[in-house]
């Protein structure tokens, strides 16, 4: 990654010259030198983790390109996909066939001898779309991972879910209800609670919308959560809404509180990433 030589003997210098002690019943004792790797909790570890990282997206580049393993197709332009990475999260695509599952298996044994890190496969799962579901638990006894279904859940979002259905959604409304039982409204003043729905609660489904069109009900539900709390009341104790929440959703220059219309958010976020 052409990171010059004195910056790798820096960080070199920074892993193996490290000394650190335990608490013995209480008392520390003598301090001793760290073999191999970093305390928990250093800042340098993410990065360190991120750099060697590298490494498998670099082997998984490389047997794409010699034909080793083959990738998916998506788009109209047929951008080939064999691999996503996030942090520790990562997701191999492929074609479900014997040589697809050799050459993944490969791939990951060796990335485990290079760099020293072990894959979990009883973490991992193997998903198979429009294949047969015998070969499904073949080629995932062979990789000795566990067979998936659908939806399932990756950086946050359900996969394969289904957008329409309001289970999909129960996430947000119940972290929106959750984050509501922390707070009284009934002690915090209607500025007080304008710049938290603002701020805070507008904020939750933010992720969601980005991605799916919310279904009406969705929206009326968040809505309604939101209604309740500006105007002081909960689930259990309603109050008298005095403006039409359109009009609350208006911005400041128009008469309004400038809170978010859920609706025409999650059309612009949409609009945006098309």
């Amino acid at each position: 990654m052409d990171f010059p030589l004195k910056w790798r003997k820096w960080i070199a210098e920074c892993v193996s010259t490290t000394r650190i002690f335990v608490l013995l019943n209480g008392s520390p004792t003598g301090e001793f030198g760290v073999g191999k790797g970093l305390r928990q909790g250093d800042p340098l570890a993410p990065f360190l983790f991120l750099i060697v990282a590298e490494g498998l997206n670099a082997l998984m580049s490389k047997a794409v390109e010699r034909h080793v393993l083959s990738g998916y197709s998506v788009g109209h332009q047929s951008v080939n996909v064999s691999h996503l990475q996030y942090a520790d999260d990562t997701l191999i695509i492929g074609g479900a066939s014997s040589h697809n599952v050799w050459a993944i298996k490969s791939i990951l044994q060796i990335f485990e001898l290079v760099a020293g890190l072990k894959v979990n496969f009883h973490k991992s799962k193997l998903f198979g779309f429009n294949i047969n579901i015998e070969v499904l638990n073949l080629m995932a006894q062979f990789l000795n991972c566990k067979v998936g279904s659908l939806p399932f859940c990756y950086l946050g979002l359900p996969l394969g879910a289904n957008p329409h259905c309001i289970k999909t959604w129960e996430p947000v409304i119940s972290k929106v209800k959750k984050r509501l039982s922390k707070w009284k409204s009934s002690t915090l003043s209607f500025g007080g609670r304008s710049v938290l729905l603002k701020s805070v609660l507008n904020s939750i489904p933010t992720y969601y919308l980005s991605f799916f069109k919310a279904p009406q009900g969705i929206i009326s539900k968040l809505e309604s959560l939101f209604k309740l709390f500006l105007w002081g009341g909960d689930e259990n104790h309603r109050k008298i809404a005095w403006v039409a929440w359109q009009e609350v959703c208006r911005g400041k220059e128009h008469g309004g509180l400038g809170i978010l219309d859920l609706r025409a958010f999650n059309l612009a976020l949409l609009k945006k990433w098309r």
